[in-house]
């Protein structure tokens, strides 16, 4: 729950960041949707554009062939351009059809043969123009042919825009299909976006700016007719002209271009289990829901000091964490929920998780309402259970802190004694710690009980006050109030956390005046 302030302070402090920090909000927005699911992946190969030419030890460029993207692609200088930091990929009419009689022109590069991978993330940061006609797409393409021809070794479509659409097109090909295959997203094509998939070895789940739009699971049981998604792929960017699907070309509306700002590869690392622990059962309790009927809950991850680890899909939810399909039911790719909305995970034995995030399936924008979950040792006696709704995801925060260690470092003039207040505040509610010397062992109201009336929170000598609220709780952030009568400045105060008093996490040093939060 805490990083989730983390993320949002820091996007309020760059809001007035100037280019060479943050291009945009969306590239902002890109770099911390992932911040604890990226534990996963791991940054192995990347192509920013940054030179003058293509850089040919990552990238070949695309010759004329007979499927209808490569109608028109060609090896020459005039579709290509690398300048500024970015990728001109164009299509553009053909003036010079005596020596190529084709009416138009594109430039199309792809890693085949010097980069090709299995699993992993893909990022690129684009955008492109339109035109009728106009079809560029960011996508994979199986490298090795032991299923057969296409669609039988794969396809992934992580963006295809068409003409003058204001959304894009992301699709799976292979030779049978489960559903769903194909979605699409509203965008705007002429903006910078950054197109996504995260390739596991039993799901792809598309992104645009960091947030996944669907997700094409791995049948239970399957072969290579449904998922030949099991060995290496390699990566096309393609500006194309016509064809059957995006239809008649306009060339009054060329050149087009489709801009690159950059492409980056995240390897694939399987996930370990999580510590071990005392939790063994987690029970999801969905209440209420708008639209929905209960079998649609698609993912349980575990959260442990921010890493995941992803329980397996399938029906019935499993009883071993893992990568691949759940061991307990049918392949339906959902955990499945008794007629109450009611599922209990056992998870085999017990481990440390501080939250536990649920995804649910949200192709028509459902919102599942009041959904509850608890955690338990033994199966019988469960926590009390966070409630919240679920819009795609959500992450269910169970570890509280008990301990917190207030350090203040340099003032310009202060005596360490005029700590006013102390205040947990957790989604936006606000609980005040009681005010006294000697800081309070218990939230209540009045005067703290360890010391004598006098309004501060005592510090010692050094500047450092230890909390112990007498227990674990939960909150977002926390916030400091000194004495400021006199305009002073309580500079470098540093707020640290700790379940057992002894091991502590700093949440962030700042200078206070009359108050400060700290995320």
């Amino acid at each position: 729950m805490r990083k989730k302030w983390i993320i949002l302070f820091s996007t309020i402090l760059c809001l007035g960041c100037d280019r060479d920090e943050m291009d945009s909000t969306e590239q902002l927005a890109s770099k911390t949707a992932h911040l604890t699911a990226s534990a996963n992946f791991q940054l192995f190969w990347e192509d920013d554009f940054d030179g003058s030419v293509l850089d040919t030890t990552k990238w070949s460029r695309i010759t004329e062939g007979t499927p209808d993207w490569r109608n028109y692609m060609t090896t020459d200088d005039q579709v290509y351009e690398v300048s500024d930091g970015y990728l001109y990929l164009k299509g553009l009419v053909n003036t010079d059809t005596q020596t190529d009689p084709r009416p138009y022109l594109t430039g199309g590069v792809w890693t085949r043969d010097k980069f090709n991978f299995t699993y992993g993330k893909v990022e690129v940061r684009a955008k492109m123009e339109s035109a009728q006609g106009s079809w560029p797409a960011i996508w994979l393409l199986g490298s090795t042919s032991e299923y057969g021809g296409w669609p039988d070794y794969g396809e992934i479509d992580i963006m295809e825009h068409l003409n003058f659409d204001n959304f894009i097109h992301s699709t799976i090909h292979s030779n049978t299909k489960s559903s769903p295959s194909t979605k699409t997203v509203n965008v705007n094509p002429g903006e910078f976006n950054t197109y996504g998939v995260e390739w596991y070895p039993n799901k792809i789940v598309f992104t645009i700016n960091g947030t996944p739009t669907f997700t094409y699971h791995k049948e239970a049981g399957a072969d290579w007719r449904q998922w030949p998604f099991d060995r290496d792929f390699h990566l096309i960017l393609s500006q194309q002209l016509g064809g059957a699907w995006v239809g008649n070309v306009d060339s009054s509306q060329l050149p087009v271009d489709f801009v690159i700002d950059y492409v980056k590869y995240y390897e694939y690392i399987p996930a370990p289990s999580p510590p071990s622990g005392s939790d063994q059962y987690i029970k999801i309790q969905m209440n209420g829901s708008t639209t929905n009927n209960w079998s649609h809950l698609t993912e349980v991850t575990l959260i442990n000091d921010g890493t995941q680890y992803t329980l397996p899909a399938g029906h019935n939810a499993p009883a071993v964490l893992g990568d691949g399909i759940g061991v307990n039911g049918s392949n339906t790719n959902y955990y499945g929920l008794d007629s109450d909305g009611k599922l209990i995970i056992n998870l085999g034995q017990g481990y440390e998780f501080d939250a536990v995030k649920l995804g649910v399936y949200n192709g028509d924008i459902r919102i599942y309402e009041d959904v509850e979950v608890s955690v338990s040792a033994d199966g019988n006696q469960y926590e009390d259970a966070v409630i919240k709704d679920i819009e795609n995801f959500n992450t269910f925060s169970f570890t509280g802190y008990k301990y917190i260690k207030i350090q203040m470092n340099g003032s310009t003039v202060n005596m360490w004694s005029h700590l006013t207040e102390v205040t947990l505040i957790n989604e936006e509610t606000e609980f005040v710690l009681p005010a006294g010397h000697n800081a309070p062992s218990i939230l209540a109201d009045g005067v703290g009980i360890n010391g004598g009336s006098s309004g501060y929170y005592g510090l010692d000598s050094t500047g450092t006050l230890i909390i112990d609220l007498g227990q674990e709780i939960s909150f977002d952030a926390i916030k400091l109030g000194a004495f400021n009568g006199d305009n002073r400045t309580y500079q470098d105060v540093e707020v640290s956390l700790s379940n057992d008093g002894v091991t502590y996490n700093s949440i962030g040093m700042q200078d206070v005046k009359d108050y400060r939060v700290f995320y």
